[in-house]
């Protein structure tokens, strides 16, 4: 009974991955009445079933790395801001730190979970964020008590020393990626 479901569901799969798949070439996606084309095995529709699964894997771990890359920082648009604007900057800042913060704790989490070889050094990482997080307080800090005569200067020790954290995190988590793979 088990079996004859999950041949009945790999099929349905099948024909709606096919179906949905149609390139326009009939020898590529035969009519279902073509005498020409081969008869479906059991081992090829799981086959078929398994690279779906593994191409829908695949496409996932792809959208995840890609997402650091289409974040748009409110930041990018700041290293602009006149001393005029330093409350807007500081607002930006403060909510891209909450957004740092945010990816570190994710990264604290995961680490915390990772196999024993790698969750020593997955903790030593965490805490290295975490020093690179206190120390943009301190930047931050500085920001809100910056004159005019000193804006340039400690508005550009905050976005450096943001990016290097951001950084940071972002080859955290490729680190993490490579050994949980």
């Amino acid at each position: 009974m088990k079996t004859n479901l999950f041949i009945a569901t790999a099929v349905l799969i099948t024909a709606v991955v096919t179906g949905c798949n149609k390139s326009g070439s009939d020898t590529e996606n035969p009519t279902p009445g073509d005498t020409n084309s081969p008869p479906a095995t059991n081992a090829s529709v799981t086959q078929q079933a398994t690279d779906m699964a593994s191409n829908a894997w695949a496409r996932t771990k792809e959208a995840t790395t890609n997402a650091w890359e289409d974040v748009k920082d409110s930041l990018s648009s700041a290293w602009d801001y006149s001393y005029d604007k330093k409350d807007a900057f500081v607002a930006d800042a403060t909510n891209d730190l909450a957004s740092l913060d945010q990816k570190i704790q994710d990264f604290s989490d995961k680490a915390a979970a990772a196999s024993d070889s790698a969750k020593a050094d997955a903790q030593a990482k965490v805490q290295e964020l975490r020093a690179k997080r206190a120390e943009l307080d301190q930047k931050l800090d500085a920001v809100k008590n910056s004159t005019e005569a000193n804006w340039n200067d400690v508005k550009s020790g905050f976005q450096s020393s943001y990016q290097d954290a951001k950084d940071s995190v972002k080859q955290a988590w490729q680190w993490l990626k490579d050994k949980t793979s």
